[in-house]
């Protein structure tokens, strides 16, 4: 079965225009073509700018925002509600004045409250300024 899911997925008609296939990318008359098995020199590169990236971050840019006096920002924290936070993944992060009026019934909260609830959870999944520095 393996074979022949790897025969479906390799097969010249998905991958060349007619005319073309597999036999033409061979090594001739001292053209080189790249191999599938280049791509593997990719991955410990990216590993290794991966680290290289986490270093910098962490020794050279948390330290130089200090430096200019970029601060973190303390975020408020929204109380935990679960028909709210149910809406919010699920439905959108921004609703409506009819939507609001249904939530405030559903969870007690006047509508300021839920409109506020709302505004403070966005807030909560926007980076702050101190993580934007760090990864310019």
């Amino acid at each position: 079965m393996l074979a022949e899911l790897s025969d479906w997925f390799w097969q010249e008609r998905l991958w060349f225009p007619e005319g073309l296939g597999w036999a033409d990318l061979e090594d001739q008359d001292g053209r080189v073509y790249a191999k599938g098995r280049d791509l593997w020199a990719a991955l410990p590169i990216a590993l290794v700018f991966l680290i290289i990236r986490q270093i910098f971050e962490r020794t050279v840019a948390t330290p130089l925002a200090s430096l200019l006096g970029v601060k973190e920002t303390v975020r408020l924290k929204v109380p935990h509600n679960p028909s709210l936070e149910s809406y919010y993944c699920k439905v959108t992060k921004n609703p409506t004045q009819s939507s609001v009026a249904s939530l405030s019934k559903q969870t007690g909260y006047s509508e300021r409250q839920v409109q506020r609830w709302f505004r403070r959870r966005r807030n909560q999944d926007r980076p702050s300024l101190l993580k934007k520095f760090r990864e310019a």
